[in-house]
């Protein structure tokens, strides 16, 4: 009961999401806003800004269709359903593992990630179409749908 307690209290004081809603984040189809899209699936990194923090990016594959006015909404839906968690929406699958591997060994400090090329920067700028994530300083690290710069497309409630 006691480590029920102490995980209810971590989840809540650092926004970890329960093990229900990560389930729920496993490869699947969700719905977002209305729109389906699938959960292609996750990875961690230590981001080289904040190395004492361990983030998980969940991937999310929209329709091609899906431009920026409904993603923010597909956004405000993941973050209301998923609070504090990380995401990556792409339109495409062809580059995703090529871009998280780059991702992985961009901020591995520890030397063992391999090295991986960036995927096609015609492909990143077409089908990477934002990321939700609290690494601003401008915004104080609060939520935010940001674009693949970090520049913020839409704040979070």
């Amino acid at each position: 009961m006691k480590t029920l307690h102490h995980l209810i209290v971590f989840s809540l004081l650092f926004g970890a999401i329960t093990s229900a809603q990560a389930k729920e984040l496993e490869k699947s189809t969700i719905t977002l806003a209305t729109v389906s899209a699938e959960v292609w699936g996750s990875y961690k990194i230590r981001h080289m800004l904040f190395p004492n923090e361990k983030w998980v990016f969940y991937v999310i594959v929209v329709p091609k269709h899906v431009r920026q006015g409904t993603l923010i909404e597909m956004a405000k839906d993941f973050y209301s359903k998923f609070p504090k968690t990380r995401a990556r929406f792409f339109s495409d699958k062809q580059h995703i593992q090529q871009y998280l591997d780059r991702d992985i060994y961009m901020n591995d400090k520890t030397g063992t990630a391999k090295k991986v090329d960036f995927p096609d920067s015609k492909w990143v700028k077409n089908h990477l179409l934002g990321n939700i994530n609290n690494r601003s300083k401008e915004y104080n690290r609060q939520w935010m749908l940001e674009n693949r710069y970090g520049s913020m497309i839409e704040l979070l409630p």
